[in-house]
């Protein structure tokens, strides 16, 4: 198994469903080329990323008997937003500088769901990605998968099952190129509202914990759900596991690395793809940078 080096964090993961009334590509353009600019340049992120999803209809997470696997429409979020923080003192100091955006929620979002994690529940257990920090599509196969506990099931038990027995059945399989998980704390409700945008999630339909695996092509996908040791574990959850619901990756934009703006968190993620397309030197020179973000020379 791969070793990380990643510094500790605390995250704030955020599913989101696109506002009825407009197209996916408005839902995609303004997300990643108006809203995702200004959430960069707020205070104490670590990193930032937008994954841009596709609604699930079945087929592809295996499903064994007592997990149930989520396909009903309207559950089918569009989004997540990851945000990362090297404490949770940073993760406060984004929060009390959120305001600004929830104005903006309104335009493109119908419901956000924020989900933190408390220090040692979120955890990169494999990732060898071609790029960590893309801003477009990626060549490997990458699904997001949200997990609900049994309303019966303890969280020290779901916790325990989550990352003692389903994430290293996963680890030890060479097919797999990226695992991540989160075991969430109770949603958060600290944000103020936006208008017409849920913060509350519907009884029955939160989430305990989510990971995010990536396969290199859909060969290893498959001999990856089909491994016996896989779902035998998947298995051994039925009593503890309430929902599973899987989201498989269109693209990703990266706005924040290493507590540093990218290029696309800069000018937005439309436009540093035609920049780094074209290579296009003169527009990230200090002169122009400078103008744009500051307006001086």
């Amino acid at each position: 198994m791969p070793s990380t080096t990643r510094s500790p964090e605390v995250v704030f993961y955020v599913p989101l469903w696109k506002r009825d009334g407009i197209t996916l590509a408005q839902f995609d353009d303004y997300w990643r080329d108006v809203h995702g600019p200004v959430c960069a340049r707020l205070p104490g992120q670590m990193e930032y990323w937008q994954f841009h999803l596709s609604p699930y209809e079945g087929g592809l997470f295996p499903v064994v008997d007592g997990c149930p696997v989520n396909t009903l429409t309207e559950d089918q979020f569009m989004g997540v937003a990851e945000l990362t923080f090297s404490s949770v003192e940073d993760r406060a100091t984004w929060f009390q500088a959120s305001t600004i955006l929830m104005d903006d929620e309104h335009n493109i979002f119908s419901k956000a769901i924020g989900y933190t994690t408390s220090p040692g529940n979120t955890v990169t257990l494999i990732d060898n990605l071609s790029d960590p920090y893309p801003n477009g599509t990626i060549p490997e196969l990458r699904y997001h998968i949200m997990v609900r506990k049994s309303d019966q099931a303890s969280v020290e038990d779901f916790r325990e099952y989550i990352s003692g027995l389903l994430m290293p059945s996963l680890s030890s399989l060479k097919e797999v190129s990226k695992l991540r998980y989160h075991l969430f704390d109770e949603i958060d409700l600290s944000r103020p509202d936006a208008q017409g945008v849920e913060h509350v999630e519907k009884s029955g339909k939160d989430y305990h914990a989510c990971f995010e695996i990536a396969f290199a092509t859909a060969l290893d996908r498959e001999r990856v759900f089909s491994n016996s040791g896989f779902l035998a574990a998947l298995g051994k959850g039925s009593d503890l596991i309430d929902m599973i619901k899987p989201s498989e990756e269109r693209f990703t934009a990266t706005f924040v690395a290493d507590h540093k703006m990218t290029l696309a968190g800069e000018r937005g993620s439309s436009v540093s793809q035609l920049i780094t397309g074209l290579g296009a030197l003169n527009q990230i020179r200090d002169d122009i940078n400078n103008l744009m973000l500051f307006n001086k020379l």
